[in-house]
């Protein structure tokens, strides 16, 4: 493969996102299925890996007790079926690893359920803001009524907008099969979007164009990574099974910038078994980004710049620069103005110390910083990325600013809307702009910054409840550094 790719089985593959969302902040990790055959068997094959302290099997469909036979109830390996926590079935929360249904429905306690999907977001939430990151959330989103591939309706797929993963699946005992409702979930969606007509057989060129189409990636969320599974790849001839094979159809697939991975998955012998995988090396997808404001004066600090001021071990912009290092942030754009040689020489040596994650920066100078902020915002804007989704504007003096809040109005956005943190009733920061702003924002002057865009648009704004309400704490005079203090040494 490419030097860009690297060859990987699907659970080595969720094995390293779980640990990059540790190198960065606590967090449940959340992988959501969706798609046609063989969603349940690959979420109940992650949860029997092991790969947290303590699986969670759940849905926001429906679900048949697994083990216990019937039309949703999915089998389990041996090993599975010797796996206590496979058959323990919870109401709320499990203490440890177990299934998280909703309702049963029916008499026999054999089919359930799902769960809304607010409810896991905002459990998956209250768990980041506790610190907790023992979980593993393995959430079926989706139904295809055991079909290998599904089209999906206007109102699917289910997804949580905290998934970390959403994985794609589609059966390839399909290909080869006419075109019907006993094959397709939804069939005839899946005639309109591909032209191929009912009676026909399916081809491999059809999953390629809906993949080029984005027609099965509808409703997932912009933080989440995306892998394409091929489950049934034993059922493919002999030849498109050879490894070169395989590769290939996989580079075909990849061509579309948000899939970051690609699997094949097969039987031998009765068991489940990978028969190729590849991940992206680097993430391809438009990022998230952030503008960090460093130029300002401070001038009601007493003759001291407000970001040089020691807060811990650091001082307040790095800080500040170590939480959104520790986000999902993939872009930042740091601006200085006043007493820019230092303050660049505190950024240098933040970003020097920071682990090595794949992301973006730039340093750019604002030379009339005393004008005020919306310069900064200006010139901090006109230097994103022309593929930057939608960015953070963060005074690099908020040095209890929240990694998970940040994520929280990332997984919320969305295009032409401004989000805005809401903490005791009060709008507060930092703001997240979509790109559409961008030409608005690249133009401001003067001090009122993004406030000036807000005013024109507040019926783009959406306000997002935090409840950290040390996150949007900023220092402007002595008195404020005093209580920073305070609050640094109160903090875990």
């Amino acid at each position: 493969m490419g030097g860009h790719l690297r060859e990987m089985g699907l659970e080595d593959y969720v094995r390293t996102l779980i640990n990059r969302r540790q190198r960065l902040y606590p967090s449940p990790f959340l992988v959501s299925a969706i798609g046609g055959g063989g969603k349940t068997s690959t979420l109940l094959d992650l949860f029997q890996a092991g790969l947290r302290p303590r699986s969670i099997l759940t849905t926001t469909t429906a679900m048949g007790l697994p083990g216990t036979g019937g039309h949703l109830s999915p089998p389990l390996t041996r090993e599975q079926r010797e796996n206590p926590a496979l058959a323990r079935v919870f109401g709320q929360p499990p203490a440890g690893s177990g299934i998280w249904f909703g309702p049963a429905l029916d008499n026999s306690r054999q089919k359930f359920k799902g769960l809304d999907p607010s409810l896991l977001d905002a459990w998956v939430r209250g768990e980041r803001r506790a610190g907790r990151e023992d979980t593993l959330l393995l959430c079926e989103a989706d139904g295809s009524r055991r079909k290998p591939l599904k089209a999906h309706a206007d109102h699917e797929p289910v997804i949580p907008r905290t998934s970390d993963l959403t994985l794609l699946v589609l059966g390839l005992s399909a290909l080869g099969q006419a075109l019907s409702e006993s094959i397709v979930h939804r069939a005839s969606i899946f005639s309109a979007w591909t032209g191929r007509q009912e009676g026909e057989s399916l081809v491999f060129e059809d999953l390629l164009l809906l993949l080029r189409e984005d027609r099965l990636l509808k409703g997932i969320p912009p933080t989440s990574h995306i892998a394409l599974v091929f489950n049934q790849a034993d059922c493919l001839s002999e030849s498109l099974r050879k490894t070169a094979s395989l590769a290939s159809l996989a580079q075909r697939v990849l061509r579309n910038k948000r899939i970051d991975a690609v699997f094949f998955q097969g039987r031998a012998g009765g068991e489940r078994q990978g028969l190729f995988g590849v991940s992206r090396q680097r993430d391809l997808t438009p990022p998230f980004s952030a503008v960090i404001l460093a130029a300002g004066l401070s001038e009601r600090m007493g003759g001291s710049n407000k970001l040089l001021l020691p807060l811990g071990e650091d001082t307040v912009l790095s800080q500040t620069l170590k939480r959104v290092l520790a986000s999902d942030i993939r872009e930042l754009v740091l601006v200085t103005g006043y007493e820019s040689g230092a303050v660049e020489g505190e950024i240098r040596r933040t970003l020097s110390a920071a682990p090595g994650e794949d992301r973006r920066f730039s340093l750019v100078h604002n030379p009339a910083f005393r004008e005020g902020q919306g310069g900064s915002v200006a010139i901090g804007t006109r230097q994103l990325s022309p593929d930057s989704r939608a960015s953070f504007y963060i005074p690099g003096d908020q040095p209890f600013l929240s990694p998970a809040l940040l994520r929280h109005l990332m997984e919320e956005s969305a295009a032409g809307k401004i989000l805005i943190p809401v903490r005791s009733g009060k709008r507060s920061s930092p703001v997240l702009f979509d790109r559409a702003f961008y030409p608005a924002l690249s133009e401001l002057t003067g001090d009122l910054g993004g406030r000036q865009v807000i005013s024109l648009h507040e019926e783009a704004v959406l306000e997002i409840a935090d409840q950290d309400l040390d996150g949007g704490f900023d220092l402007d005079t002595p008195e404020d550094y005093q209580e920073a203090l305070a609050l640094y040494e109160g903090r875990p």
